[in-house]
């Protein structure tokens, strides 16, 4: 069988690692995985009352039955809803599409551009935005978020990176893979140059309730341009494997109805998302997240121990993030960081992502989720120490 050249383009460090992981497990090395985003790996789950919605929903009419392709009607409202109470946005529910996680979005997105034009990603970025736009022959630009500036974007970059070709502007906030949280100035300039440029704005916030200090503010709410943003269960609800993203357009202009159609078409050939599982949602997304202060709180408390032990050591430093669960240390010693994600799998089992698996500026960096417990991280992060001190 003859492979399309475009398979080549796609790339997942955050799982293409674990192939060699399981080859080390299996010579019978205990592994401690840093690697995935996944805060029901470690000691976080669903909300019990987000799972008896769904039992509760496997039992109602027509549950088991596909639903609109664009998502459930009732579950489009509460994400209106949800938006509206959250950040005072007003958005129509036709232009709310259900999607199988925010995953499958981006590839809508990519797969709606007209090849070789540019879209402005964040460097370091998360991998699939760069593989599904490589995918589908778009030209991802990268800008560089500023590392000295807790990785918050660089605005003269963004405008020196803009050429006629430009299109999109994505910002990823709360961030992947670095933990920035931008502040609504920084929002507000980077949506200015969207403006003056005549851009479409690509906002994803899947960790919006993850910030913690609450200083997260939605773009949408802070712009009146056309903003795509991209949003779901997965990170804030504690429920990853249940693929429950959706994507949503406020376009008071009609600007990009095109665009919208050519991705509701995407999602009318896949058929629907999860029907069970949209009904659950539109029972419970607007309900008190009561448990979600204890969530952050566990969050932030194995972050600032995990940027105490990384600073304290000799090749290694790290920003403090401030939302999400993930940290990006730099790498300070001499080693690619491949070679040094790799080599610290197989000597100690440790699991971290190369940096230079999430564009240009995560060279010499490598990513952490800063889920496991602290009795967990500090075995690890021992490993790691002592690791360090062989590295010339």
């Amino acid at each position: 069988m003859e492979l399309s050249p475009n398979v080549e383009r796609i790339q997942y460090a955050i799982r293409d690692i674990v192939s060699t992981a399981k080859e080390v497990e299996k010579k019978g090395k205990k592994l401690y995985y840093f690697n995935i985003g996944d805060p029901d790996k470690f000691d976080f789950d669903t909300p019990n009352y987000l799972k008896s919605a769904l039992i509760k929903a496997l039992n109602e009419p027509f549950a088991n039955a596909y639903s609109d392709s664009a998502g459930n009607q009732n579950l489009r409202k509460a994400i209106a809803d949800r938006q509206e109470r959250l950040w005072g946005t007003k958005l129509n529910p036709e232009k709310i599409l259900v999607t199988t996680g925010v995953s499958e979005a981006i590839s809508f997105i990519a797969a709606s551009m007209a090849p070789s034009i540019e879209v402005l990603v964040p460097s370091p970025i998360y991998p699939s935005y760069l593989s599904y736009f490589n995918f589908y022959n778009i030209n991802p630009i990268q800008y560089n978020n500023d590392e000295k500036n807790h990785w918050y974007p660089d605005i003269d970059d963004i405008r020196n990176k803009l050429t006629s070709k430009t299109r999109a502007i994505l910002l990823i906030n709360p961030n992947n893979p670095t933990g920035a949280v931008y502040p609504p100035k920084v929002v507000k300039e980077i949506t200015n140059v969207a403006g003056e440029n005549d851009l479409l704005i690509i906002s994803d916030e899947i960790y919006d309730l993850l910030s913690f200090k609450d200083n997260f503010k939605s773009t949408a709410s802070l712009t009146d341009l056309p903003v795509l943003e991209l949003n779901g269960i997965s990170k804030t609800f504690l429920s990853p494997g249940w693929r429950l993203g959706w994507a949503n357009l406020r376009d008071d202009d009609e600007k990009y109805t095109n665009f919208w159609e050519a991705m509701a078409k995407q999602s009318r050939i896949r058929l629907c998302s999860n029907s069970p599982i949209q009904i659950a949602v539109s029972e419970i997304l607007n309900k008190p997240m009561d448990f979600l202060p204890n969530v952050k709180k566990k969050i932030e408390n194995r972050a600032l121990y995990f940027v105490k032990r990384i600073n304290e050591m000799d090749g290694l430093s790290v920003s403090p993030p401030e939302g999400a669960f993930y940290a990006f240390p730099k790498i300070e010693k001499k080693i690619p960081d491949r070679q040094f994600v790799l080599e610290l799998l197989k000597e100690t089992g440790v699991l971290f992502v190369f940096g230079s698996g999430f564009g240009e500026l995560g060279k010499s960096h490598f990513r952490s989720v800063v889920l496991p417990q602290e009795d967990e991280m500090t075995i690890a992060l021992d490993l790691v120490e002592k690791f360090l001190k062989k590295i010339p």
